[in-house]
């Protein structure tokens, strides 16, 4: 079985390096440059992992996990943050991430992060 990531980060050039990296190794991606764009994504979506960027314009990362909250679906999706905000470690243990990953970071760090997201 494929799993599906959602990538959420608003630097497009990022987004599709990542969509790039994670389809070589077999992943489906689906992307969102913001915290809106993913919550609209999670309506058709249901992603096995989220990679969340914390620092995005309209809804940031930790906005958009309080919503997913709210919304009851929390507990649906691990989510792996990937950021340069000097508060991402901090930030990630609030939001019960399962792992956070400093920009710039290790490429065979975050695909063994995301297979471990995946298969938990």
């Amino acid at each position: 079985m494929v799993s599906t990531v959602l990538v959420v980060d608003d630097d497009r050039g990022l987004r599709e390096t990542l969509r790039a990296l994670l389809e070589l190794e077999g992943y489906e991606v689906a992307l969102a440059g913001d915290g809106l764009d993913a919550l609209r994504a999670l309506e058709g979506l249901s992603p096995d992992a989220i990679l969340l960027d914390l620092m995005m314009p309209r809804m940031n990362g930790e906005e958009f996990v309080q919503e997913l909250s709210r919304r009851g679906r929390r507990a649906e999706f691990p989510i792996i943050i990937l950021s340069a905000d000097t508060r991402a470690r901090q930030t990630a243990d609030q939001v019960g991430a399962r792992a956070c990953l400093p920009k710039p970071f290790d490429v065979d760090d975050l695909l063994n992060q995301l297979e471990r997201a995946v298969t938990q």
